[in-house]
């Protein structure tokens, strides 16, 4: 990694990102459906998906954080050292944002898997839907409150922090580039629900993605990493 510029470290989030959107659509896509047949329990069909997408899924989430620690280094140490943004609460939000992020993302992918591996769970033993959503949901409840708190940390945390920056002019990046976030480009995606339900699964982790592509192409010109 020390042979790695600043630009590429940077980069790594982007890399990051590619696994968590794979990981997104293997556990998100077609695994239900919003739907107004009969059979539709409380409005969603409900599938069973093939187990290895759940574990390939859960591994992805793991892999993605250790190679999202080094981007959110590097760009936490440019925005200190070039940027003298240090004692900025956007800032700081920013930072404590990244910095869950380097757990969450691998907390969330196996949460909701293991959600989804209970369902099916429930589908192979019993055959009945409403006893195997009931059962993932009280699953659910006992893990809610996590996954809740990571969400706003993290996705609102970091939108808030980047679109605040960008606004002030506190970094240099052009002010149409502040939807370049996690929120506004998973409420975006909600567009591409109307082509197939979860299409919209990789787009949170897309604005970090964009997010971090932003920041290696706009933070580091002129420098170098050690």
């Amino acid at each position: 990694m020390k042979k790695l510029s600043s630009k590429q470290k940077i980069l790594m989030g982007c890399v990051s990102m590619v696994l968590a959107i794979i990981g997104d659509y293997l556990l998100g896509f077609g695994t239900f459906n919003v739907s107004t047949a009969p059979d539709a329990y409380r409005g969603i069909q409900w599938n069973v998906i093939a187990d290895w997408r759940l574990a390939v899924s859960s591994i992805l989430g793991f892999v993605c954080a250790p190679v999202f620690y080094v981007a959110v280094v590097e760009v936490l140490k440019v925005m200190t050292e070039k940027y003298n943004l240090g004692e900025s609460f956007l800032f700081k939000l920013f930072k404590y944002a990244n910095w869950a992020g380097v757990f969450y993302f691998a907390f969330i992918h196996i949460c909701i898997c293991m959600l989804v591996v209970v369902f099916n769970a429930g589908m192979g033993v019993t055959g009945d839907v409403v006893s195997s959503v009931d059962m993932m949901i009280r699953v659910l409840k006992s893990i809610a409150i996590p996954l809740l708190a990571g969400y706003i940390i993290c996705d609102l945390g970091v939108t808030v922090a980047w679109i605040g920056m960008v606004l002030k002019g506190m970094i240099p990046v052009k002010k149409i580039l502040l939807i370049c976030n996690p929120l506004i480009i998973a409420i975006l995606g909600n567009v591409a629900n109307y082509l197939a339900d979860g299409l919209d699964s990789g787009f949170e982790s897309l604005g970090w993605l964009l997010m971090y592509l932003v920041c290696a192409v706009s933070l580091t010109k002129d420098t170098r990493g050690n």
